[in-house]
């Protein structure tokens, strides 16, 4: 079993080199490691130039125009030839030890990928804001409630990534979700890590914060997942798109959701930190 690594970066001059060290410095080494650099304009493919000199073995390559995150990654992953294809995002950072556990959970059964969350988040300087709380809920209602989907922390088998389609152009700001659904959909065994070797970058260019395509994006997966969606995990998806919904000022779509949530076993969502989710989004 063996890894390659894809970083995409777009404009990420400020992090990219924490973030490539990061992968370098793993107690179990990758076979290879490509950077993806989308059309940066500042100093992100300059950066990356200077790095190769420092780590002779980093693949950098640049794409003649901005192509999203999506087009980038499976760029990467095409690039390869390792079994596996670890993702990781350009402002994100890996702890050493994070492709060793990946390693050591994929062997313990048969899976096609694997996630876990965060065991951190940083500031832009990269000092600790936060632990993450390992997750009480089982895998799936992770998944189906909106949880899953961070890249720095998910792995696939490059050959079924790649006949899979990848990730969908057609889900941006939600792809990272959207892939995992489809792999469980199609049967595919993920494995799952409750709390990962891995730390996520929080600042203020985090292209989710405040971006009303991340709603748009969420719907178009709620739209073609809901009908896919086991019975007993429905209420998650619902209360999901609830909360996003009034998150991004949209109450017509958040009491849509949350009247369709209603008609199910919604006790198993809306407990009191259910409610509070729907709450503190509300519209004052």
């Amino acid at each position: 079993m063996d890894f390659g690594v894809v970083i995409t970066a777009h404009n990420c001059a400020r992090f990219i080199e924490d973030s490539v060290k990061s992968v370098f410095e793993q107690t179990l080494k990758p076979k290879e490691v490509v950077v993806v650099d989308d059309h940066s304009t500042d100093k992100t493919f300059e950066t990356l130039q200077r790095l190769k000199e420092k780590y002779p073995t980093l693949r950098v390559e640049r794409n003649e125009r901005n192509l999203e995150r999506c087009a980038s990654r499976n760029r990467g992953a095409e690039l390869l030839t390792a079994e596996w294809v670890c993702f990781l995002d350009c402002d994100d950072l890996w702890l050493p030890d994070y492709l060793e556990r990946t390693k050591a959970r994929l062997t313990a059964g048969k899976f096609e990928a694997s996630f876990g969350l965060p065991a951190l988040f940083v500031n832009p300087e990269g000092l600790p804001i936060r632990k993450k709380k390992k997750p009480k809920e089982p895998f799936e209602a992770l998944l189906y409630g909106g949880r899953v989907g961070y890249p720095s922390g998910s792995c696939f088998r490059r050959e079924t990534f790649l006949r899979l389609g990848g990730y969908k152009e057609r889900y941006l700001m939600r792809e990272d979700w959207e892939i995992f659904l489809r792999f469980h959909t199609e049967g595919f065994g993920i494995a799952f890590i409750p709390l990962h070797g891995y730390a996520i970058r929080e600042h203020s260019n985090r292209t989710s914060r405040g971006n009303r395509r991340f709603l748009e994006a969420t719907l178009r997966v709620v739209e073609d997942y809901l009908p896919k969606t086991p019975k007993g995990y429905r209420e998650y998806m619902l209360h999901h798109a609830a909360v996003q919904c009034f998150r991004f000022g949209d109450k017509r779509c958040g009491f849509k959701y949350l009247r369709e949530l209603l008609k199910g076993d919604w006790k198993k969502v809306l407990t009191f930190k259910g409610v509070w989710e729907i709450l503190k989004r509300l519209p004052k």
